[in-house]
């Protein structure tokens, strides 16, 4: 309608400015009208001032509400009363729009200082990091984390913990745990990273979590339920071993009195045999929990090389092949992609391998479907070797105790398979974890 209106007024002032010249044409060449030229000339000259103001002014209060939009000003508003003539109504639009985005902006500030407030108040630490790698933001709990008042840019990061600055000058967006010296005091945080754009800016925000009592008392834990299994075991050996000896040696007493040669007789001489017997046989299973946790403390360093997946999986398999065949199972093979390599020590991965293999078998031994599937995948820069059964599954009575050393549910079990694969998962710089179900099987997870 105000488009509408514009055109017809501007069309109308063309109109009459042509007929006005025109009429000053006729009129020029008759003397007794130069009186009636000149005013019609005044006229033609007012016309197309007129037209000119008209335009200029629609053009200057665009331009005018456009370069409030840009700045942002939400004050500038125009003269809308006489809606009705000329541009009312489309002044009383930009007023709305003015209006409508005034409103927005509040809202976006209340917004603004709503999540600043949460970041400020949050027991995590915060930190946001612009690519010319200044500080844009950083909450208490990371100033407090980093032992300091404040921090604009991460060269001053640098100087006190540069742990963290060369994590972040990385721009690796993994998650990783550092450790740092804060006042003469070692923290352990785990730290989180999210990359995103803001107003065509790339930001990374990272969050710093202190871990540090969560793992002393997961230490705690494990060397407690460590120590109960070693009781466990020990015991198990010791106290008959003294029970059996207290009575052997009684055999040969008579009171206070200790027997004489000729009073042994050849039941006695029986009974001690089979009681050393078994003293030796006890003996021998100790020695053995003795060696194994030696074996399981004393692993090494890890030598590297290139493996081939695919090759270690073939020769696993044939290993394997005469007790699989035995229990009537099979094993899968899924590699993506076929000819993926792993950087590692190759007897120590064959090994873990071999022993969640093992696990499964003892899972499947009921099943109606004894199957065991053995996949290598890569994403990213990430590598996943999995072992996969559809046996009985864990149940979540033990779930939490399957990696502890010595932990077995078999009795010919020695309690390490586990513990010693997160071992040699930790020695790799990656983690082991089990994703379980009860009486649907059980998936253990290698990530390098």
């Amino acid at each position: 309608m105000v488009l509408n209106r514009f055109n017809i007024i501007v069309f109308i002032q063309i109109i009459l400015i042509a007929l006005v010249g025109m009429l000053i044409t006729i009129s020029l060449g008759r003397e007794f009208m130069l009186m009636t030229t000149a005013g019609l000339i005044l006229l033609w000259l007012g016309q197309i001032f007129f037209l000119n103001f008209y335009m200029n002014r629609i053009h200057r209060d665009v331009r005018k509400f456009m370069d409030a939009l840009r700045s942002q000003d939400t004050i500038q508003l125009f003269n809308d009363r006489k809606k009705e003539r000329y541009f009312g109504k489309l002044y009383a639009s930009f007023n709305e729009i003015t209006r409508k985005f005034r409103l927005v902006r509040i809202e976006k500030e209340v917004e603004n200082q709503f999540f600043r407030e949460t970041i400020k108040q949050s027991a995590s630490g915060i930190m946001a990091v612009t690519e010319d790698e200044q500080i844009s933001l950083i909450n208490a709990a990371a100033l407090q984390l980093f032992g300091v008042d404040e921090l604009k840019s991460l060269s001053e990061l640098r100087e006190i913990h540069p742990e963290i600055a060369d994590l972040v000058a990385s721009a690796d967006i993994m998650d990783h745990q550092v450790r740092i010296l804060v006042k003469g005091k070692m923290v352990q945080l785990a730290v989180k990273v999210k990359e995103m754009n803001l107003d065509g800016t790339a930001v990374r925000i990272y969050s710093l979590l202190d871990i540090s009592r969560v793992i002393a008392r997961n230490e705690v834990e494990a060397w407690q339920k460590l120590i109960r299994v070693l009781n466990h075991e020990i015991t198990n050996s010791v106290v008959p071993l003294h029970i059996l000896s207290t009575s052997l040696f009684d055999l040969f007493k008579d009171g206070e009195r200790q027997l004489k040669a000729s009073e042994i007789n050849d039941e006695v001489v029986d009974r001690t045999i089979l009681g050393l017997r078994t003293i030796i046989k006890r003996s021998g299973g100790l020695k053995d929990f003795l060696d194994t946790y030696k074996s399981f403390t004393d692993i090494g360093e890890p030598s590297y090389s290139n493996i081939r997946i695919s090759e270690m999986f073939d020769h696993i398999i044939l290993l394997l092949e005469r007790e699989l065949a035995n229990a009537g199972m099979e094993i899968i093979q899924d590699i993506h992609p076929p000819e993926l390599n792993l950087m590692a020590d190759e007897k120590l991965i064959e090994q873990t391998i071999i022993n969640l293999i093992r696990n499964s078998m003892f899972a499947l031994e009921k099943s109606d479907n004894p199957e065991i599937r053995l996949k290598a995948i890569q994403l990213n820069d990430k590598i996943s070797i999995e072992v996969t059964d559809k046996g009985s599954g864990i149940s979540e009575e033990i779930i939490d105790s399957i990696f502890i050393p010595f932990f077995s549910t078999r009795k010919e079990g020695s309690g390490i398979g586990l513990s010693l694969a997160r071992q040699v998962m930790q020695m790799h710089n990656g983690a082991i974890h089990v994703d379980t179900h009860k009486g649907m099987g059980s998936t253990f997870t290698l990530s390098f």
